[in-house]
């Protein structure tokens, strides 16, 4: 591993360490080969929408790159209605047959769901010394580090605040993963969270 991602690493894994949850993660932003801004995930009371209209005033988790992005935004966030949620699984559809006995259904099926696992991007709100910025996050497990794929939330902060990559900690590769923000949100992007609510049925771009 290079010697600045190695540096990277061990600052995510020195945020982690200050995590109280049961998963503990830690977020670092780098810009110009330095790092501007740490996170780590924990719980927060009303830090966008999503907890003031869901939590009744109990702290929700704040992910550690969200923490990252609120500390070096002054504790601003996008609001949660901007932010754009995953579609549901397209459901099967009963095949039509042709006159001479195609099955004219597939490739109809098959741009439907593209259509609807595209996510169209967030009303974004750019910060000179975050845009072009890179964020790295890792989660750390009793063994070892584990993976730390990022969610769609997360995806829809960097995009918010102008961050351009995400390097985030992949258990099988042993290394960083790159993950361009702009892809994540044109393509269909799929979570370990997805996986088990939705089965699998997205695949990442």
């Amino acid at each position: 591993m290079h010697s600045k991602s190695q540096f990277y690493l061990s600052q995510c894994i020195e945020a982690a360490s200050k995590s109280p949850m049961a998963f503990t993660l830690g977020s670092v932003i780098v810009k110009g080969g330095k790092v501007i801004s740490t996170g780590y995930n924990h719980q927060r009371v009303h830090y966008d929408e999503l907890s003031v209209d869901s939590a009744f005033g109990k702290p929700v988790s704040m992910h550690a790159e969200m923490h990252a992005i609120y500390n070096l935004t002054g504790g601003r966030s996008p609001p949660f209605k901007q932010q754009v949620q995953p579609y549901p699984c397209p459901q099967p559809h009963k095949r039509k047959r042709q006159a001479g006995g195609g099955d004219c259904h597939a490739a109809e099926a098959t741009a439907a769901a593209q259509r609807n696992l595209l996510r169209p991007a967030s009303r974004r709100c750019r910060f000179s010394k975050i845009t072009g910025a890179d964020l790295y996050v890792v989660r750390t497990t009793k063994s070892g580090m584990g993976c730390a794929r990022p969610c769609w939330r997360c995806i829809d902060w960097c995009d918010w605040a102008g961050i351009k990559r995400i390097f985030h900690w992949s258990e099988s590769d042993g290394t960083f993963c790159c993950l361009k923000v702009a892809d994540a949100k044109s393509t269909p992007y799929e979570t370990q969270a997805d996986v088990r609510l939705f089965g699998g049925a997205l695949r990442s771009g």
